[in-house]
């Protein structure tokens, strides 16, 4: 089959690979004039990597990535250990590990295995025009391209959802929360005895706060010490100079863990804040000959509470690439192929994205009940058994996400090529 990815970010690259291997003929249109990719860390779930490892990407990972032992929550004044969860029997559960790798060393690895698999991978290809029911598109140098599918993964602000859903408006929603992004060298912190056994062994650390919190992991090679700081979006911050970053994170964080209070003194002065976005739940993410779809951020963007943002876009791929093999096996349409994965993805990555912001508003309660009653379950996660019979357990009570094994499982033992099998069968 032809197929024309639009985008080269993670999830385009992702989906470009897994079709690739499966046989296709892909061609990737990527508006940017050079590949590159902003940000620092990734944390990559175990839904995620068992497909890299499956597509071959697996060796070069782990040359790339760490393994954390844990991931530890931190009362945010006190340090003191609130819950820590174990990775250390994720593989075995889940049948693959959690990482954590820096962005661009993925983005990375996917280009190298994008091109080793023959994909034509295009720079400088903007597309301004769409003819989502019969698998054109326009570029800005005027050519026409067509394909049997065009899938469109042009990331959170794409042109390509704007313009299949012309009547909804603006998709784009405020969670209510923002980050502050930095970075720490890690031989500075080891320097400092009060801050060396943070970064002893690789390890997720999360203090949380009222209203606030501060996560920290090491990636590239263990020498940085990638932050994430997560506050209310109330603050613009457009023009702010360094100074003005470093005092309002030192304003916000004022009174935590020296600890954290000192790795805050030694982050790099190019602090960036990124107010944290969500797609709505859009009414479709495909045409209606099934001719082109929407997948990773275009569709469902989220908040980061779950790092599933990026395991959603692999999924995906994984999924697009079962839904083709059905196709193709079973003699059916592409219309029907297309109408099972949006079934399947819209359901799942739907409730993901309400679980995350859920989980984001858990972990920064202020003091009360709630808060009590999440610190406790951070101890014991089957303190809610009545929450676990409810349809969506994943939004409801006060436990927090990852240190939820219900919830853990729920995210990381999914496997999305038997939901799409077991769907083909339903329909």
């Amino acid at each position: 089959m032809e197929i024309i990815v639009v985008g080269a970010g993670i999830g385009g690259l992702s989906a470009a690979l897994a079709l690739a291997l499966a046989g296709h003929h892909v061609t990737i249109l990527e508006c940017a004039p050079a590949l590159a990719e902003i940000g620092a860390g990734v944390q990559l779930t175990p839904n995620a990597t068992k497909y890299f490892w499956r597509w071959g990407l697996g060796p070069d990972i782990l040359a790339k990535a760490a393994l954390p032992e844990s991931f530890n929550i931190l009362e945010g004044i006190s340090g003191k250990t609130l819950g820590r969860i174990s990775f250390h029997d994720f593989e075995e559960r889940y049948g693959a590990p959690y990482v954590v790798i820096h962005r661009a060393d993925i983005h990375q690895i996917l280009h190298q295995h994008v091109v080793k698999a023959g994909v034509d991978l295009r720079l400088n290809s903007k597309v301004i025009q769409y003819d989502f029911e019969n698998g054109g598109v326009l570029l800005g140098n005027g050519q026409k391209l067509h394909a049997d599918l065009v899938v469109g993964a042009d990331g959170i602000n794409s042109n390509a959802r704007k313009s299949l859903l012309k009547s909804t408006g603006d998709d784009l929603q405020k969670t209510g929360w923002a980050a502050y992004r930095a970075v720490a060298p890690v031989n500075k912190i080891k320097a400092y005895a009060e801050t060396a056994h943070l970064v002893s062994q690789h390890s997720c650390n999360c203090w949380v706060g009222d209203s606030c919190s501060a996560m920290t992991y090491m990636v590239k090679g263990s020498e940085i010490l990638n932050i994430v700081l997560s506050h209310p979006d109330d603050t613009e911050t457009s023009g702010w100079s360094p100074e003005q970053y470093q005092a309002e994170v030192r304003r916000l964080f004022k009174g935590f863990d020296p600890r954290l209070a000192a790795i805050l003194d030694m982050t790099e002065p190019s602090v960036q804040n990124w107010p944290i976005h969500q797609v709505k739940a859009l009414p479709r993410w495909t045409s209606t000959a099934g001719n082109f779809v929407l997948i990773g951020d275009a569709a469902h963007a989220m908040s980061f509470y779950l790092s599933m943002g990026v395991s959603m876009a692999v999924e995906d791929a994984a999924a697009l690439t079962e839904c083709l093999y059905f196709q193709d096996t079973r003699n059916t349409s592409l219309e029907r192929a297309i109408y099972i994965f949006e079934n399947v993805r819209k359901t799942r990555c739907d409730a993901v994205r309400d679980a995350s912001l859920h989980a984001g508003n858990i972990l920064h309660l202020p003091p009360g009940p709630a808060r009590t009653a999440r610190d406790a379950a951070l101890k014991d996660s089957d303190l809610f058994p009545a929450v676990y019979k409810k349809e969506r357990f994943y939004a409801e009570g006060t436990s927090y996400g990852i240190s939820d094994l219900k919830i853990r499982d729920w995210c990381y033992a999914y496997d999305v090529v038997e939901a799409i099998r077991a769907e083909g069968e339903r329909v």
